[in-house]
């Protein structure tokens, strides 16, 4: 498997002796060996190697702006090692492998596990963490049961109502927003609405998960949020974007509308403006744009590319409103994965 980064780098990965490339225009292959996977920051990266979890140091003013030592993230605790991780501006979040929650501060570099947040009770069900997902300033804990939103202060983590009968199976956040699949494929989605990024139909905000009326009767298979929007996939391999497309990363072809509260579904076309007859394997969101990944292996994105994020010369893209295919060669390797956070994109390579 080959790595491949696009976008903003505010961390030294991508420098050159004392120059720090502060943008990544193309998609650049990352050199550090054994690395499984890679988590982006907004000015520092998270590389996996299997299981160990390495931070990389960040730009800075000074002497040490440019090192690319990587550190390794040691949970303070015996026997205990990094399961998922998500970056956050100045904490990582860690679910561990005895499915603990831990808050890594990357300026003091000091750990605090989140004490406490599921209660005990030992006549019910064994309670767990199975997934963790970050935006702006809140983090949301998934457990086999329930949902915690763990908000600004993680002492003080919000416990949320989930409707009967209803079990969660993966969760995706944006700035202020949450968007949550359930075992049946079904989507609700809770926080700010303002933008239309909860896909009720309206602009009211939601304090717990809500069902998206607009996608019953669909099976969604996988889901990305980020910024003031969201996008699902269903088993039929179709696309469904809403939230605020301000800059076209909706990928809806209009030039007046810039809130599309109701989940819409979205075509892609080629040259001649031909719907393709293909389906989307994978959606992922990052701050103002979208990158899918088609089953017949390209990838196709929609708006900014500001700092490169969508793997394009920006003299030849700054933004798109519709998806379009992205121009990019990966030495004739197929596309395994892709992943997008703040304003870059990962591309992973059989």
């Amino acid at each position: 498997m080959t790595l491949y980064y696009a976008g903003f780098n505010g961390s030294p990965m991508f420098s050159h002796g004392d120059t720090v490339i502060t943008i990544t225009e193309k998609f650049t292959k990352i050199t550090f060996q054994g690395i499984t996977g890679l988590e982006i920051g907004w000015n520092y990266f998270l590389l996996w190697r299997d299981t160990n979890l390495y931070i990389t140091e960040m730009a800075s003013g000074d002497d040490s702006s440019t090192k690319k030592e990587l550190q390794l993230l040691e949970i303070p605790e015996d026997s205990s090692w990094c399961k998922r991780a998500v970056a956050g501006k100045e904490y990582v979040v860690i679910l561990s492998s005895r499915n603990d929650v831990w808050r890594y501060n990357i300026y003091e570099r000091l750990w605090r596990k989140v004490q406490n947040f599921i209660p005990t009770n030992e006549d019910s069900e064994p309670e767990y963490t199975i997934e963790i997902s970050h935006g702006g300033s809140t983090v949301v804990a998934l457990t086999n049961l329930v949902i915690y939103v763990l908000g600004r202060i993680f002492n003080i983590p919000m416990l949320a109502n989930v409707p009967k009968r209803v079990k969660f199976v993966d969760v995706a956040c944006g700035f202020d927003h949450t968007i949550l699949l359930t075992d049946n494929g079904e989507i609700y989605s809770m926080g700010m609405g303002t933008r239309g990024q909860l896909g009720h139909g309206d602009l009211e905000d939601c304090d717990n998960p809500k069902i998206i009326e607009a996608l019953a009767g669909l099976k969604v298979v996988q889901i990305s949020a980020a910024g003031w929007h969201s996008a699902v996939v269903t088993d039929q391999g179709d696309l469904y974007t809403w939230g605020w497309n301000t800059i076209g990363e909706l990928g809806i072809d209009t030039e007046d509308t810039k809130i599309f509260a109701t989940p819409t579904i979205v075509d892609f076309k080629d040259g001649l403006g031909e719907i393709l007859d293909s389906t989307v394997k994978k959606v992922q969101c990052g701050n103002v744009f979208t990158i899918c990944l088609l089953d017949n292996g390209s990838l196709w994105g929609a708006g900014s590319n500001k700092y490169g994020q969508l793997g394009q010369s920006r003299n030849e893209l700054i933004s798109s409103k519709i998806f379009v295919k992205l121009k990019i060669d990966f030495d004739e390797k197929s596309v395994r994965d892709i992943k997008c956070h703040e304003w870059g994109s990962l591309v992973s390579t059989d």
